[in-house]
């Protein structure tokens, strides 16, 4: 009992309160089978005006008045539907009803020209993804198959074939005009019971067993249908949330990096400006700028192996580690050597990070940085241009514990800048598949050597919107430039 008691309540569920997840799918449905059923009547229409010109062998005052309340019973309830736009969950059993009482009496009328039919109520019920749905459409049919079926032959409707009669052995039916079986035998032969019979046994039951094969595969089309739907949703509230979550990483990621300029406005030793312009909604490049102490500024320029939101975490603890060891002092090989022991410390993930990190004495102009596998910084000499400074890499920070990283010294001038970037820069790639490469970077960069920063990163990145032309990049872009301006008065 209980059992049948969620069934049905299974069943009321599906029929009146569609979940919100196939609602826009139901809406659809429902103004597709209002339209299907508008066809039928036109079709049934048709019907009766061949009639009239006697195409047909039955007689047309027959059509008339069984065709005229079909067409009716059609047109109402699809124009029911179209006037509440598909937007009520009990129209789909409104409509499965009206077709199926309609089919059923176009059989009673048409017979065997009809019987195929019958299917349609089931095929179109699997649009809306219901297996109750496609059942109570097969159920619905059966009955009403068998009572049009009944109602037609007791009533001298159906048409009768010789495999619904139980004639003499040796029986002859003569035609002498074109008129149906049963206007050419004797009604004495005419049992209407037994003819139900045996329509049942020879007609019934061969089309029953059809029916209900197409019947079950209609109901595991429609289940399948509603599975992948509700896993399309599915996926979809995960790619939502996904992106979410990134939309908020991506924010955390922005708050995190410096990102307010003019940076230091009440120093006037330098000007200074940075970005980053991450490949996905998170990156795995940083960069960072902070005082030491009151005369030595460390700059960081660094790209996180991998991309998305390991990178960008891993990226985060990197740049913690590197600031909070830099504040204690040391040239910039000290503060990697540190770095990198920590990093190593549970990097299950395998990740590394290449860095350049230098440390200006911002009252003489000298520096030392450190290059651990990255990208060749650029220097500029005052009324000079833009030039790569060459030498040999350290090891990249994370690969192995106990690596040593060593310290290269230079010198700015009032008047030179110094430009540090990514790799993302020199590969950004074109349609053809060509890297940017660093000369371009570097044509880019002499386009305005006497720039300010700000202007002197505008220029870079034009340069490389130029060359890609639209072509999607698979790189942050993360670049800063320093220009010194000489020891404050």
């Amino acid at each position: 009992m209980s059992k049948a008691r969620t069934f049905i309540g299974e069943l009321k569920e599906e029929f009146f309160n569609s979940t919100e997840t196939l609602w826009e799918n139901e809406v659809r449905a429902n103004l597709f089978v209002a339209r299907i059923l508008l066809y039928t009547a036109v079709i049934a229409a048709i019907i009766v005006l061949l009639s009239v010109f006697h195409v047909f062998s039955i007689s047309s005052a027959v059509l008339i008045r069984y065709l005229s309340v079909a067409i009716v019973e059609l047109v109402i309830p699809a124009a029911l539907c179209l006037y509440l736009k598909g937007e009520k969950p009990w129209l789909k059993v409104i409509l499965m009803l009206a077709y199926v009482i309609v089919l059923a009496r176009l059989h009673m009328v048409l017979g065997h020209n009809i019987v195929l039919c019958l299917v349609f109520p089931v095929a179109l019920s699997v649009r809306y993804y219901s297996r109750p749905l496609t059942s109570f459409a097969s159920g619905l049919t059966i009955v009403t198959y068998l009572l049009a079926s009944y109602y037609g032959i007791t009533h001298g409707i159906t048409r009768v074939d010789l495999n619904m009669l139980d004639m003499p052995a040796g029986a002859v039916l003569e035609f002498p005009i074109a008129e149906p079986l049963r206007d050419a035998i004797d009604p004495s032969l005419i049992d209407n019971n037994q003819l139900f019979f045996h329509f049942l046994q020879h007609s019934f039951l061969p089309k029953f067993i059809l029916f209900t094969m197409i019947a079950i595969i209609c109901s595991m089309i429609a289940e399948r249908g509603r599975q992948a739907i509700f896993a399309q949703k599915a996926e979809t509230e995960k790619t939502e949330r996904l992106a979410t979550e990134l939309g908020l990483a991506s924010a955390i990621q922005t708050n995190v990096i410096p990102n307010i300029f003019p940076v230091f406005p009440e120093r006037k030793e330098f000007d200074l400006y940075a970005s980053m312009t991450p490949a996905k909604e998170v990156g795995g490049d940083f960069y960072d700028f902070f005082f030491v102490d009151e005369d030595h500024i460390a700059l960081v320029m660094a790209d996180v192996s991998g991309k998305g939101i390991p990178a960008a975490l891993f990226m985060m603890v990197a740049r913690t580690l590197i600031k909070n060891r830099a504040m204690l002092g040391g040239k910039p090989s000290e503060i990697l050597y540190d770095v990198n022991n920590q990093l190593c410390e549970g990097n299950v993930a395998g990740l590394f990070v290449t860095v350049w990190l230098g440390i200006i004495e911002v009252s003489t102009g000298k520096g030392i940085s450190a290059n651990a596998g990255h990208e060749h910084p650029v220097l500029r000499s005052a009324g000079d241009e833009y030039r790569l400074v060459v030498y040999k890499h350290s090891p990249v920070v994370a690969a192995m514990e106990d690596m040593t990283f060593k310290d290269h010294e230079f010198e700015l001038k009032p008047g030179d800048s110094l430009f540090v970037y990514t790799d993302g820069v020199a590969e950004a790639t074109n349609s053809s598949d060509e890297l940017f490469g660093t000369d371009r970077m570097l044509d880019a960069l002499n386009k305005d050597p006497d720039a300010k920063p700000e202007r002197v990163l505008e220029n870079v990145m034009d340069g490389i919107e130029e060359f890609v032309q639209g072509a999607e990049q698979f790189d942050d872009i993360t670049m800063l430039a320093l220009s010194y301006n000489g020891p404050a008065a």
